[in-house]
């Protein structure tokens, strides 16, 4: 009989060795799957896999990053999907299906699945996770005038809200970049993340976006400022957008994303606190 059930924190070793194992095609080593599931947001008691069991053996792994975020309506928590994987001879069979359920089963964890393989969609709407975003604004470089940016947002002090400290700190030492740039009505804080999803360019990502309307409002002298060179594009995905927002052109992701429906509103379910940013994988 099978068993599943939530990791508890002395199987996490194993848990890392088993996804380092089956995830062949994976750039990174042994110690990326350990920091991946060692609770960075959550502390080490806290959830990071849901195991399935066969007599005792490991045959199926559904890893979640928790974290705690800061919201408009105060300290909500999330669940990031990552590393699904059962292996072949127990396919077929609802495993995975079960795995879902129990993921999904806290009213008040909000699950949600950024980067999700094609072939898992069916399985993830089944399960009750619905259609967050499926389109990203983009920007190009241009000539507008641009605005001083701060690529040291914490040394602002107290002209940076305690939300966007505590966003900044807690994502120190991963491949971002934390901008807060001067507009003429005040500072719009957002975190980067530089991606080479293309030969030609660097995608940088708007992983966090502090104040919405402001920079729908200046949307393109901003992407002025903060692109490095002709070689980069600025990316924002749509439910980040407000009205008015204009933009040099739209993208559809080759997957949408997707989220449980009904604590969060999506505007504030950003890729921070995800897989994207601790395995550094790319967004499409």
């Amino acid at each position: 009989m099978l068993d599943i059930a939530y990791a508890p924190p002395a199987e996490r070793e194993e848990v890392a060795q088993f996804m380092n194992a089956v995830f062949i095609r994976a750039k990174w080593g042994i110690d990326r799957w350990r920091a991946l599931l060692a609770g960075r947001w959550c502390g080490p008691e806290g959830r990071y896999a849901i195991t399935v069991r066969d007599d005792g053996r490991l045959i199926g792994v559904l890893g979640l990053v928790y974290a705690e975020r800061q919201t408009s309506h105060g300290p909500r928590t999330t669940a990031d999907m990552t590393s699904w994987y059962v292996l072949k001879d127990y396919r077929g069979q609802g495993v995975g299906k079960k795995m879902l359920a129990l993921a999904t089963l806290d009213p008040d964890v909000t699950v949600t699945n950024f980067s999700s393989a094609k072939a898992a969609v069916n399985v993830l709407e089944k399960a009750g996770l619905r259609e967050l975003d499926r389109e990203r604004l983009v920007w190009h470089p241009s000539k507008e005038a641009g605005f001083e940016v701060h690529d040291d947002p914490l040394s602002l002090g107290d002209r940076l809200p305690a939300k966007d400290r505590r966003i900044i700190a807690d994502h120190q030492g991963l491949r971002l970049r934390f901008l807060a740039v001067d507009t003429p009505e005040g500072l719009c804080t957002m975190v980067i993340y530089p991606q080479k999803k293309h030969d030609d360019y660097v995608t940088h990502e708007i992983m966090y976006l502090a104040d919405q309307p402001l920079f729908a409002r200046y949307a393109r002298q901003i992407a002025a400022s903060v692109l490095p060179s002709d070689a980069a594009i600025l990316s924002l995905d749509r439910r980040f957008a407000r009205e008015g927002i204009v933009c040099d052109e739209v993208r559809a992701f080759a997957t949408p994303r997707y989220c449980q429906p009904g604590l969060l509103d999506p505007s504030e379910i950003d890729m921070l606190y995800s897989e994207c940013v601790l395995l550094n994988i790319k967004i499409h």
